[in-house]
């Protein structure tokens, strides 16, 4: 919990700059809400939490993976496109 906390904090101070990032969590009521399931809530710059970063996560911009298989980053806005479909 401890790590989870620190590792939002870092990730919201990276979100301060204004680089046209929003500067907004995305996390829920609980604060630990993953991004899959908040329904189209986020925006595009939001900090956000994910199970999947290759969908949700601009890599532009730092990813931090956590020790409950998950990553905070920066929401690109939509979900990307798979390049292999079955």
């Amino acid at each position: 919990m401890k790590k989870s906390i620190l590792l939002s904090i870092a990730l919201l101070s990276l979100t301060a700059c204004s680089d046209g990032q929003t500067g907004q969590a995305c996390l829920g009521e609980n604060n630990s809400s993953l991004v899959e399931g908040l329904d189209g809530q986020c925006k595009a710059g939001d900090a956000i939490a994910t199970k999947y970063p290759s969908y949700f996560c601009d890599f532009n911009y730092a990813v931090a993976y956590n020790d409950y298989n998950s990553a905070m980053c920066i929401y690109s806005g939509k979900e990307k496109d798979e390049r292999t479909k079955d």
